[in-house]
């Protein structure tokens, strides 16, 4: 059975500060009369197969039913701290639901979706995509940054789904591609010359990433492209601060 992992270790000392000074972590900051990351908890806990939900992050956020672990130094230490606590929850064969503590609009419809999509694909890697015009069909012109590939716009969404068994490769591959960032033609090498120069024109196909993430982690990848907007919003200023406060307070409204 799945275990839900909630990635919520971020000092509250950058964009959003002013807009709360008064608290430590911004997965505690209030939205709509709850704290942020107390929305994507329950999205997590609300789907009826998963079996357990661990924080990464605030003890406050452990209220109810979470378990609560310390943040590692960075979110890749996050997420492997995260990681660790879940198999306490299910066996060396467990699945995952990762997502962010600064998704506030994730629902636990759209996380049952990628899961069932998910199982249904096979997948050991499945991370999530939200066209440009299901954002702005719900949300107007909401500020999202968009990748173009031959399909059309998306946006990285702010879940993903991770099999036990591709964990330490999704870790390896994670710090590798975070050491190599400043280093872009070594990226691009190991990325695939093709690939990184379809990314620049707009030419590539779901299919052709899925292949290249399937190739370097050794395991079936896939995205899944959800048709949920919620999925692809997270807060990174103040400006997505009142806009997620405002679609929680008036969710028939939208913008």
């Amino acid at each position: 059975m799945p275990v839900g992992i909630v990635l919520a270790g971020r000092s509250n000392r950058g964009a959003l500060a002013e807009s709360a000074p008064d608290v430590a972590w911004e997965a505690l900051i209030p939205l709509a009369g709850r704290p942020m990351g107390a929305y994507v908890v329950a999205a997590l806990a609300g789907v009826r197969e998963v079996c357990g939900v661990v924080v990464v992050g605030p003890a406050e956020l452990g209220r109810g039913t979470p378990t609560v672990v310390a943040p590692g130094g960075d979110l890749l230490g996050s997420l492997r701290a995260g990681l660790e606590a879940a198999r306490a929850f299910a066996p060396q064969d467990a699945e995952y639901l990762v997502a962010t503590g600064d998704a506030p609009l994730l629902t636990s419809a759209a996380v049952a979706d990628v899961l069932s999509r998910c199982r249904a694909r096979g997948l050991a890697l499945g991370y999530t995509a939200v066209p440009r015009v299901v954002c702005e069909q719900r949300f107007g012109r909401i500020r999202r940054t968009y990748v173009r590939l031959r399909e059309g716009a998306f946006t990285g969404g702010n879940c993903f789904y991770l099999r036990a068994e591709a964990a330490e490769a999704v870790l390896n591959l994670t710090a590798r591609a975070y050491a190599a960032r400043k280093r872009p033609w070594a990226l691009a090498r190991w990325l695939g010359w093709g690939l990184v120069a379809g990314l620049v024109l707009g030419t590539v196909r779901l299919s052709d990433a899925e292949r290249a993430a399937s190739r370097l982690l050794g395991k079936p990848a896939g995205v899944v492209v959800s048709d949920e907007a919620g999925v692809g919003v997270d807060v990174d200023d103040a400006g997505d601060l009142a806009f997620c406060r405002q679609a929680l307070e008036h969710p028939a409204g939208g913008r």
